[in-house]
């Protein structure tokens, strides 16, 4: 199964390392095929040098957010973005389903499904809690790839 992570579900794992949003990246690599793009990976980085969250989490130092960035880049597989998506008013959510198109992934998991069709083409577009549902029911079961 091959997924794409919306940013905010990347950021809100490292700054929640106990919520779902960490609890489904965990499964990356055990239970999916986690997708990045050089985009998605320059948003994240981008959200997290926020002066809101640099002044929420003072230990989330340049050098942790390399280091996340370097876990992810390790996990993740990149996918180069060359199809361009015109269902969403928010360029940025376009340019997230473009990577999911183009990595050919099963699902898109975010928070704003109402910035998404429900499906697009193969893409399933569902909500963390879905998804998270949806690994916890494969436990035990060997990994489709």
């Amino acid at each position: 199964m091959r997924v794409v992570l919306d940013v905010n579900l990347l950021v809100s794992a490292r700054l929640t390392p106990m919520g779902e949003a960490q609890a489904i990246l965990d499964q990356a690599d055990a239970r999916y095929d986690l997708l990045l793009s050089g985009f998605i990976l320059q948003q994240v980085e981008r959200v997290l040098n926020y002066p809101r969250i640099q002044s929420s989490f003072p230990h989330l130092t340049q050098d942790a957010i390399a280091t996340y960035l370097t876990r992810l880049r390790t996990t993740g597989n990149l996918v180069i973005e060359t199809t361009r998506v015109q269902v969403s008013p928010d360029s940025e959510d376009n340019r997230i389903l473009a990577a999911a198109v183009d990595g050919q992934a099963d699902y898109l998991v975010t928070r704003n499904l109402s910035h998404f069709p429900s499906t697009y083409g193969q893409v399933k577009i569902v909500s963390p809690s879905d998804f998270h549902r949806l690994i916890r029911q494969m436990k035990g079961r060997p990994r489709d790839h």
